[in-house]
């Protein structure tokens, strides 16, 4: 082929959307989004790593614990966890770390930046993991719940805590029980001694009968309200007009001080402190 002819060819060829990517010290797209035969000879080797995302190849094994990578230097990095290497040093207080962005964030705590900042009550964390943890303080989001009677909770460890605790309780009389088979055998025997209806998985009692069916949601993990905006689902219809304010954006809990407004009445409680000092 005259070389006009393949340098025009060349030029026609259609190029699709791509991902981008790095490996080492070159910058690749990937083959499979974007298909020029000049990126094809120069992209062999980057190329060849990258494909290994879809195609789920690690070929790169951990001889201590077996698991996989799809590069050499990702390996070599795991290989800090075995080893105890840390090589980057805070200047600081010399505390060590495996990764230099660990490092980063632990600097954080030596130069008092925080970095995430609440957009509904201002306040600032280090971590943006801690911020996602406080922001279910507005949400209300209990992404924790327990297996045996439904109760949820915002963080692992106070879910835990119930579990130990107070998960096996009869509401009754108040006694605790290590197992929920316990517990059903006990509220048997309280059958019976109120004229009023009962829940025969914990014992709790209810005088009206359409609320011990609301209340056998939190057993059977019925959701049946759900938000037309965002598809989360609530056991009472009160829960779910409650979270609609973060849609509507509606504050119907006004501070009488300053007229300030809230979504939820936590936050004006919380608020009405900085009136008291």
């Amino acid at each position: 082929m005259p070389l006009k002819e393949e340098s025009q060819e060349l030029s026609d060829v259609k190029e699709e959307k791509c991902h981008d990517f790095i490996t080492e010290d070159h910058f690749f797209s990937c083959s499979q989004t974007e298909k020029t035969s000049s990126q094809k000879r120069v992209q062999k080797t980057g190329t060849r790593i990258h494909m290994r995302i879809h195609n789920g190849e690690k070929p790169f094994t951990c001889q201590q614990c077996g698991k996989g990578f799809t590069e050499k230097g990702n390996l070599k990095k795991h290989m800090q966890i075995h080893t105890g290497e840390k090589p980057y040093t805070c200047p600081q207080c010399e505390k060590s770390f495996t990764g230099k962005g660990s490092l980063k964030i632990h600097m954080r705590v030596h130069s008092g930046e925080s970095p995430y900042t609440c957009q509904q009550c201002g306040k600032s964390f280090t971590h943006k993991a801690t911020i996602k943890v406080h922001m279910r303080i507005h949400t209300g989001e209990k992404p924790y719940v327990c297996s045996q009677c439904g109760k949820s909770f915002t963080h692992q460890g106070s879910l835990n805590d119930h579990a130990r605790e107070d998960c096996f309780i009869c509401h009754q009389c108040g006694r605790s029980f290590t197992d929920s088979n316990n517990l059903k055998m006990h509220v048997i025997t309280h059958v019976g001694e109120k004229p009023c209806v009962m829940c025969h998985h914990c014992g709790k009692t209810c005088s009206i009968e359409g609320n011990l069916k609301t209340h056998m949601r939190v057993h059977t993990g019925e959701k049946p309200f759900a938000c037309p905006l965002c598809g989360k689902s609530f056991t009472v219809k009160a829960n779910l007009k409650t979270h609609m304010r973060l849609h509507t954006g509606e504050k119907p809990f006004t501070c009488l001080q300053c007229e300030k407004s809230f979504t939820y009445h936590t936050e004006l409680k919380r608020h009405l402190q900085n009136h008291t000092f």
